[in-house]
């Protein structure tokens, strides 16, 4: 068989681009410290790194929402916490208004003493996790609260659901209303008075036949057409009334979740009608059950009008009110231990697809400068036959 100089050249040229490949190849290798640096590389391994990384990259965004929903139930339950603490005292305060042994000015001082802790729970009930309003439901953008006016019932004679809306302002702590005379709204002619301190003196006006609307200074009280309303006395008869701060709900009627697994969502905002009551902005009416706010001010309102009685009315609400808190704490911190449990368990199993990983596409160092070296030395090898091959010419042999 007769090899030409064209065939050695070729060979030559061959093996020199192979190892030459190889030293690159194991250099690249070294310089990145993996093992797979092109799909290429090994097509089988790439494609298994792609889905453990895929992987890793939704645990992280589980774990994200993990510290997310963390920050915001931590947050609740320590202001919770603080919630529980000041109900504590305000029920200490109402036991003690409705033993009948204060006089009316003391207890208009606990009145004050009251509205500074209404207004703290207020606060609390409008926290923010930055922008965020942690008790406004999946509405976490606006407060969750807004002062607005209500009504305290002096007796049976009305129900919330008389009041068609309350708008204005009051110039006191409490307006009391009274009507003077006996009638239908809507129908008759109807005589009422009001008083702005706590019934020392009173002001009179009446309620045109055919209109709803008592003008109260500047704020006004629309009742339902056709009640029947009776004259009022000084031993609480009749239908009388107090307008008094209202806090209306304005958040959102469902939570805002985040996905914290694959298979586990957790609620990380808290609509805060559930836990501090207040007043429905749709109805007008107060929501039903535990209702704190309402309650609070009824408390308030009947301790700046002396009313014993209607504190003591209050007292069990009261209690009812702040065991609903205490369970609503219960509640976010439940929440909130879900939420670090779940995080734990996505740290382990992130680090376990950490190491698969590594161990698919990661570069054993010492085997790598091993091979290295004697892919250098085959090249080396090769230059030095190829440069002696294609030094020889026809000349050398004549």
């Amino acid at each position: 068989m007769r090899i030409s100089t064209s065939q050695m050249y070729s060979q030559c040229l061959k093996y020199m681009g192979s190892s030459l490949s190889d030293v690159s190849e194991l250099n690249a290798m070294n310089a990145s410290q993996k093992r797979l640096n092109n799909p290429s590389d090994d097509p089988a391994g790439m494609g298994k790194v792609m889905d453990l990384r895929a992987y890793d990259a939704a645990l992280s965004g589980y774990v994200d929402n993990c510290g997310v929903a963390g920050e915001y139930l931590s947050l609740a339950d320590e202001v919770l916490q603080q919630a529980s603490e000041n109900l504590t005292a305000v029920l200490e305060q109402a036991e003690q208004a409705a033993t009948e042994t204060y006089t009316d000015v003391q207890m208009e001082m606990m009145a004050d003493e009251l509205g500074s802790y209404i207004d703290s729970l207020f606060a609390i009930s409008n926290t923010q996790m930055g922008t965020d309003y942690i008790f406004a439901g999946d509405d976490f953008q606006s407060n969750a609260f807004e002062k607005g006016l209500g009504v305290t019932l002096a007796n049976d004679s009305l129900t919330h659901a008389d009041f068609v809306s309350i708008t204005g302002e009051i110039d006191a702590t409490v307006l009391q209303v009274r009507f003077e005379s006996a009638g239908q709204v809507g129908t008759d002619a109807l005589n009422y008075s009001y008083s702005t301190d706590n019934g020392d003196t009173w002001q009179t006006a009446t309620l045109a036949a055919g209109d709803t609307t008592l003008t109260i200074g500047s704020c006004e009280v629309e009742l339902a057409a056709g009640i029947a309303v009776t004259a009022a006395d000084d031993d609480g008869n009749g239908t009388q009334f107090m307008v008094r701060e209202a806090m209306r709900y304005t958040g959102g009627d469902e939570t805002m979740s985040v996905s914290i697994s694959s298979s586990s969502q957790v609620d990380m905002t808290t609509c805060g009608n559930s836990i501090f009551g207040g007043v429905d902005p749709e109805t007008g009416q107060p929501y039903e059950g535990e209702n704190l706010f309402e309650t609070l001010c009824d408390c308030m309102a009947y301790m700046e009008t002396g009313d014993s009685a209607g504190v003591a009315e209050c007292v069990e609400k009261i209690r009812s009110a702040y065991e609903n808190v205490e369970a609503a704490n219960a509640n976010v911190g439940a929440r909130e231990s879900k939420v670090d449990y779940t995080k734990a368990s996505l740290s382990v199993v992130r680090s376990t697809t950490s190491t698969s990983i590594s161990r698919e596409e990661d570069a054993d160092t010492a085997q790598i400068l091993v091979e290295y070296e004697q892919a250098n030395t085959v090249y080396q090898a090769v230059l030095s036959t190829t440069s002696k091959v294609m030094s020889t010419s026809l000349l050398d042999y004549l």
